[in-house]
């Protein structure tokens, strides 16, 4: 089965949790026989790192200050800021040439410079439409886009011949959008490329530390304040908290970080991105995965990865949303209040709390094991 894929942002160096979930649906494809291509339509301010490949179909320089227009949503409007663009005929030649069985998208926001031509255009009309979602992205978007993002997703959620969710909650929304007869929602979870637990890397930090890592997705953030507070002063004497990914730029560029700067610099490593060789020497070492999960949708990637690295972890309870099963194994505790929360990962770092989650136990949460419920059903989308 030939798939053609198409994203808002390039995979070729996978940081964010989107980047990871649509990087690993194209290896597990590819293993399975089918000729998967995925094709970035993105904004290269944004993602400077994409590859040769991936910028020939970015946005044209010299459409990124409209792009990037404080009016607009990046997302939202991508596709009509391209409307006019000849880039639009590239890429519908290309998909021609491809003759693609399937055409995906990765979240809805490109579906409108496709919709027509997948619908009459004699060499595209056969293909069928597969949204992969991520979220329901209406439930997100800044209130003033909402009526406008709902639109388009529904409309795509509604012609799809075939429509994947990351939860039962999401699968549930997009049922509701599609008539009786139409196939229910497939969910396809989000999961975790298996650790290797027996390499032992040198460790990144001194002393004792618990984990937290994310991308500079907004809410991780607001996570991050509403669970550690302004001061992560509960901690234990000589331990301290790491925090790894895009989100440290937003931490400390909030005036509640620069407040408390030099008391924080006692109690917080802010390590910026870091290589995939380095996040892995973070969670080896970690006493503790922390997950300051307090708003948001789907599922996230960082709760399969800190399932699977089988070290105590401390969740705020929307961390564990398509998860909620992984309450019972041992070593999961859950807060349901930052008070709570804090207590919890005290007690972690102390030891009094721990984990004997087994490799068996968590392998559910693999990629291979999460994505199997969308490879299986390609064939049959036909």
């Amino acid at each position: 089965m030939k798939i053609a894929a198409f994203g808002h942002y390039p995979i070729h160096r996978p940081l964010h949790g989107g980047q990871r979930r649509v990087a690993a649906i194209a290896s597990e494809a590819r293993a399975a026989g089918h000729v998967f291509r995925y094709v970035p339509v993105y904004s290269t301010r944004g993602y400077p790192d994409g590859s040769p490949d991936e910028r020939k179909t970015a946005v044209p320089e010299a459409r990124l200050d409209q792009l990037h227009d404080p009016q607009r949503r990046e997302d939202l409007h991508l596709a009509q800021m391209l409307s006019d663009d000849p880039l639009v005929e590239r890429l519908l030649d290309d998909l021609r040439r491809f003759a693609p069985d399937a055409v995906q998208f990765e979240h809805p926001w490109l579906y409108p410079l496709f919709a027509e031509a997948l619908e009459h255009d004699p060499a595209l009309r056969q293909a069928k439409l597969i949204y992969s979602a991520h979220n329901v992205e209406a439930k997100l978007i800044d209130p003033r886009w909402r009526a406008e993002a709902l639109r388009l997703e529904r409309d795509l959620v509604a012609r799809a011949d075939l429509v994947i969710a990351v939860s039962a909650a999401d699968a549930q929304v997009f049922d509701g959008w599609r008539a009786p007869k139409q196939r229910p929602c497939i969910i396809a979870s989000n999961g975790c490329w298996p650790p290797d637990l027996a390499a032992v890397p040198p460790a990144p930090l001194d002393g004792p530390f618990a984990l937290v890592a994310g991308s500079a997705h907004p809410p991780n953030a607001t996570g991050y304040w509403e669970s550690f507070g302004e001061i992560a002063g509960f901690l234990p004497p000589g331990s301290r908290l790491a925090i790894a990914g895009g989100m440290s730029h937003l931490i400390t560029a909030d005036d509640r970080f620069q407040r408390y700067q030099r008391m924080n610099a006692e109690f917080i490593a802010m390590l910026g991105t870091v290589e995939e060789d380095v996040l892995s020497a973070l969670l080896h070492h970690a006493r503790v995965i922390c997950l300051p999960i307090t708003e948001g949708g789907g599922t996230n990637l960082k709760t399969a990865e800190a399932l699977m690295w089988g070290k105590p972890i401390v969740a705020m309870r929307p961390a564990l949303r398509g998860f909620e099963e992984a309450e019972a194994m041992s070593g999961v505790y859950v807060a349901d209040d930052p008070v709570q929360f804090r207590t919890l990962l005290r007690e972690a770092m102390t030891g009094a709390l721990g984990s004997l989650r087994s490799v068996a136990e968590t392998a559910r949460y693999g990629w291979s094991a999460q994505l199997a419920p969308l490879i299986t059903r390609y064939e049959s989308v036909l």
